[in-house]
């Protein structure tokens, strides 16, 4: 009987010490939570949303006029005719994840708000020459968090940059291995 008492005794706090210390560690919501939400409010759901982005995937599909979530034919208050051009992004977790640790209702971006890690985007679009023909182009960028001093917006580098227009005459290709995510561009 003492054996079976102890066995119990046993697996009770085998079971509970998980447990607590599982209800004890940090929290982070999650998009399927349905409590974070974006720059407007509205919270944010799994898969694409109307203006392209997947936050769960850290991909967005849109264009320029929707990539800052508001459709209104601008790219944050801009006009042109690279409005409607394809805009394809994707990052890393270090740039903006897809939970809430912190509590705020917002996704984390690496420490003090400021995004870590990697992002690329990709661009393609149409444009009329100088002889009303219309011409395709496409434009890939790299970017990565190198911390202060980088030369774009203080803290981040291109290592990768490529710009193609075919019958245009710009062609320009910069490169570093991978996405730079290495002791010579980032430790994260």
């Amino acid at each position: 009987m003492h054996r079976i008492i102890l066995l119990v005794v046993v697996l009770l706090l085998t079971v509970s010490i998980p447990l607590a210390s599982v209800a004890a560690g940090p929290q982070c919501a999650t998009i399927q939570s349905g409590t974070i939400t974006d720059s407007a409010g509205n919270p944010l759901t799994v898969g694409f949303d109307q203006y392209g982005y997947n936050y769960q995937a850290h991909q967005f599909n849109g264009t320029y006029d929707s990539v800052d979530r508001n459709l209104d034919g601008t790219y944050f208050g801009q006009t042109g005719d690279f409005v409607d051009d394809r805009l394809s992004m994707k990052w890393s977790d270090d740039w903006l994840s897809n939970t809430d640790c912190d509590g705020d209702n917002e996704l984390d971006r690496g420490t003090d708000d400021i995004s870590l890690g990697w992002e690329t985007n990709h661009v393609t679009g149409e444009y009329i020459d100088g002889d009303g023909n219309e011409q395709h182009y496409t434009y890939f960028v790299k970017i990565v968090w190198v911390g202060p001093g980088g030369s774009l917006w203080g803290q981040y580098e291109i290592i990768q940059e490529n710009y193609n227009d075919p019958t245009g005459m710009y062609h320009w290709h910069e490169a570093a291995p991978g996405f730079g995510l290495n002791d010579h561009w980032t430790s994260n």
